[in-house]
């Protein structure tokens, strides 16, 4: 499909050279590494991770802004700090996962919008049908992300905007690898669900502002998210 949006990339791959950051973190801790010792070149290192040149030299400019090595021209990469340093992999995920939550929230926001303008009443009901099942697995303690998705996908789609919804389609997919990498959610997942309801309410009554409220909402209780990486791993 000529027109389809490929602007998202996997976490996996955009991210790959702050996980070779952290591999070169472990290896510094594992070899017992000083202050002032020296790491093998940028070859021996992606040798070492199977993994490119500009990956390692891309993982050691984070280590270098981080303070933790040191580049020194013509003559190579020290240590420069030990300590505990936690996750640069997550500690970019956190970012990424935010500035796509907030622009994720925002085409929503815009196509709850689009919704209301141009969607009858008996079109809006297609939603009722995947908050019942989000509701009845609520119940048992269960969160299903394909629903909760499905909920999402249709109202894109009932914006009438085939771009947008075909742009919130790929962002909803590209959310899949973060929570992959995130700790457990299920509980803030399934907070998410009253505001589900919440949000269809509002449509229904035709009241933008309460339906934006809603998003925020939910908004807000994903970015809970980030709290549980920051407890689980350390992370400021």
């Amino acid at each position: 499909m000529k027109n389809e949006i490929s602007l998202i990339t996997p976490v996996s791959k955009d991210l790959l050279y702050t996980k070779i950051a952290d591999a070169i973190t472990a290896y510094i801790r594992t070899n017992n590494m000083k202050y002032g010792d020296k790491l093998p070149s940028e070859r021996e290192l992606a040798a070492r991770f199977k993994t490119s040149r500009h990956s390692v030299r891309e993982a050691l400019r984070v280590l270098q802004h981080q303070g933790i090595i040191d580049s020194q021209m013509g003559s190579g990469t020290y240590v420069a700090h030990i300590g505990e340093t936690s996750s640069i992999y997550l500690q970019f995920v956190k970012i990424n996962f935010l500035e796509m939550l907030s622009i994720k929230t925002e085409l929503e926001k815009y196509a709850v919008s689009q919704v209301l303008q141009n969607t009858s009443a008996e079109r809006m009901e297609e939603l009722e049908s995947s908050l019942c099942l989000l509701e009845k697995d609520r119940d048992r303690g269960v969160f299903d992300s394909a629903v909760d998705k499905q909920f999402h996908y249709q109202l894109a789609e009932l914006s009438g905007n085939k771009m947008l919804a075909q742009m919130l389609r790929k962002m909803i997919e590209a959310f899949d690898e973060y929570y992959g990498v995130f700790p457990q959610c299920t509980d803030t997942c399934l907070e998410t669900i009253g505001q589900h309801r919440r949000l269809l309410d509002a449509l229904r009554e035709r009241d933008c502002t309460a339906a934006w409220a809603a998003c925020d909402e939910i908004h807000r209780i994903d970015e809970k998210l980030i709290r549980e990486i920051n407890d689980a791993n350390g992370i400021g």
